[in-house]
């Protein structure tokens, strides 16, 4: 029992150890240079290169991707700590620029009864 309980702690251990850096992919790098100058975030690509790869990975499919921003915006678990205002301000934006030109989404219900009568 010993033994399974020393392995154990040793597998959170090493799991617990710094990373090294992540570095954008390329995908990434071709994905932020697709975005128009006034959309293109800067200091989440230096700050946050994790979620920027995330970003590009779930940004053509379009239920993923608005969970994701979503998942980045709204804290449903409490207590985190959340973004650098700079930031937040560029997910942000990323969310309106994708809600409003990329896949259109219905932000009001004035936009609902339009987009029926269409």
């Amino acid at each position: 029992m010993a033994a399974i309980l020393r392995e154990s702690l040793e597998d959170v251990i090493a799991r617990r150890r710094p990373q090294p850096p992540e570095a954008l992919v390329a995908d990434t790098i071709k994905w932020l240079a697709g975005l128009p100058a006034d959309v293109r975030p800067t200091a989440l690509p230096v700050q946050f290169v994790r979620i920027a790869n995330a970003l590009a990975r779930v940004w053509s499919d379009h239920r993923r991707c608005l969970e994701y921003l979503d998942d980045l915006l709204i804290d449903r678990r409490g207590g985190r700590q959340g973004f650098p205002f700079d930031v937040a301000l560029e997910i942000a934006g990323l969310k309106d620029y994708y809600e409003t030109s990329i896949h259109p989404t219905a932000q009001t219900a004035w936009d609902l009864i339009i987009a029926m009568r269409r």
